[in-house]
């Protein structure tokens, strides 16, 4: 009995040191000494900022040093007793982030070396925490069009800089932008000035319609409210327009409406302009003029019957296979399981420099949680791609593995495809807003095949 219970304490013990060293980074039981990183100088002027917490050491050189492929290391101190794979006089290539390994003992622990010119950039411009300006590197400027009804006397811009930069005079406060106003940003060697300019625009080239509830963007459900800044920050002279809103809506100059609405979506003509609302039926007939002017709609989830309401579709006939529409998302994609459908035709302008290629089209990644809303045409109510385009006047862009049609091409009012008509998005892979965190890849292409659908139906 004995016996065993030293042999039991034995292996609980190794367990116990096993565990210990694969998470300290120790290779055995002999922890002598530090790894510490004290000091590091490079061409015997630049200083590393050292990071504990991190483990990384930031080196910033001016903004025009160009050597970096060779740098000397002139300072390097390091824990008593510890060794490095750097040592003082080395020249090594710092164009990229390097790895300093320091051991000592049995113990060992990696750095990292970034070597960072000084850099004043303004990166982000956010306008009432909804509006994205425009960044123009080259010239330094950034502009943003917003709605007639904004005060620009009384802007709040949130902005966001490159890294060590500063910027005066400060974001985060109301700002009159009622003339331009500039900032100038530094970082040591680095200095930019840049000029805002916010104009107001009563005749848009492009409009976000969402629900009819919704009287501001802040209104906007989750789904909804994604789709509109992408197109707020992507498309010039953009604005969202609520429904009351249309009534003094100048469209003169308006070449595309995007009209994406979370709604549970309709199968029939009765219930799509019952589930809209009077107060966006209210529009119907401006919207038909505009139509019949050569304005152009992109049309997503519940708002796609919206191109039979206009009589785009043959017999006013409409997507026949929907459901779904929870903010809150449904299924949780699995990395490897991304969701995706298949071009009828991958020359198509809108399936052009897709993330992955256009062979199929990829429009979620692991982890993003998505609501699934779907307004299609169930593969049992055609025979084949040519029976449907025949049944409907339209052309397919995109189907399932099913042989449902998700995306769809409805013509201009002239009966031609292209500039001024109409493109569906029904996939329930057409979605905007995931309520879980994810990295973004493969979901860019929702906003990648949204701008060639606008450069598309505006002749661009």
């Amino acid at each position: 009995m004995k016996t065993i219970i030293y042999s039991a304490f034995a292996f609980l013990m190794s367990v116990m040191a096993l565990t210990a060293c694969s998470s300290d980074n120790v290779s055995g039981l002999a922890l002598s000494g530090d790894c510490m990183v004290e000091s590091f100088e490079l061409d015997g002027t630049y200083t590393g900022v050292i990071d504990l917490s991190k483990r990384t050491i930031k080196v910033k050189v001016p903004v025009d040093f160009n050597g970096k492929s060779q740098m000397k290391i002139t300072k390097l101190g390091i824990s008593n007793g510890a060794q490095a794979n750097m040592a003082v006089g080395m020249v090594a290539d710092f164009s990229a982030a390097q790895s300093l390994h320091v051991t000592n003992g049995d113990l060992f622990l990696d750095w990292t070396v970034n070597v960072k010119n000084d850099e004043a950039r303004i990166t982000s411009f956010i306008i009432n925490d909804t509006y994205k300006a425009t960044i123009n590197d080259e010239d330094h400027t950034i502009t943003a069009f917003l709605p007639s009804t904004v005060d620009v006397s009384k802007i709040i811009p949130t902005i966001t800089l490159s890294e060590d930069a500063t910027i005066t005079p400060m974001g985060g406060v109301v700002t009159d932008f009622t003339n331009p106003v500039t900032y100038t940003v530094k970082d040591n060697t680095a200095t930019a000035t840049y000029t805002v300019t916010i104009q107001t625009v009563s005749a848009p080239k492009a409009i976000f319609l969402g629900s009819a509830k919704a009287t501001k963007i802040e209104d906007l459900v989750g789904e909804e409210q994604e789709a509109c800044k992408w197109m707020l920050a992507n498309v010039e002279q953009s604005v969202f327009v609520s429904w009351g809103d249309m009534a003094n809506m100048d469209l003169s100059k308006c070449e595309v409406i995007f009209w994406h609405w979370q709604h549970q979506p309709s199968e029939n003509l009765t219930d799509f302009e019952t589930g809209a609302t009077s107060t966006a039926m209210a529009y119907r007939n401006k919207l038909l003029d505009y139509y019949k002017n050569g304005g152009a709609f992109i049309l997503g989830r519940a708002a796609v019957n919206f191109a039979a309401s206009l009589g785009a579709v043959k017999d006013k006939l409409c997507a026949n296979n929907c459901w779904g529409a929870n903010d809150d998302g449904g299924d949780i994609i699995n990395p490897g399981g991304e969701w995706s459908f298949l071009p009828n035709d991958a020359s198509h302008p809108i399936w052009q420099n897709l993330v992955g290629g256009n062979d199929k089209i990829i429009t979620t990644d692991g982890g993003y949680k998505i609501s699934n809303c779907v307004s299609q045409w169930g593969a049992w109510s055609f025979n084949g791609f040519a029976d449907w385009e025949a049944k409907t006047g339209c052309k397919a862009l995109g189907h399932g593995g099913d042989g449902a049609v998700v995306v769809w091409e409805a013509p201009a009012y002239n009966g031609t495809f292209g500039k001024g008509g109409i493109i569906c998005f029904g996939s329930g892979c057409y979605d905007w807003y995931s309520p879980n965190p994810y990295e973004s890849y493969y979901h860019e292409n929702v906003g990648i095949m949204t701008g060639n659908a606008f450069k598309y139906l505006s002749g661009k």
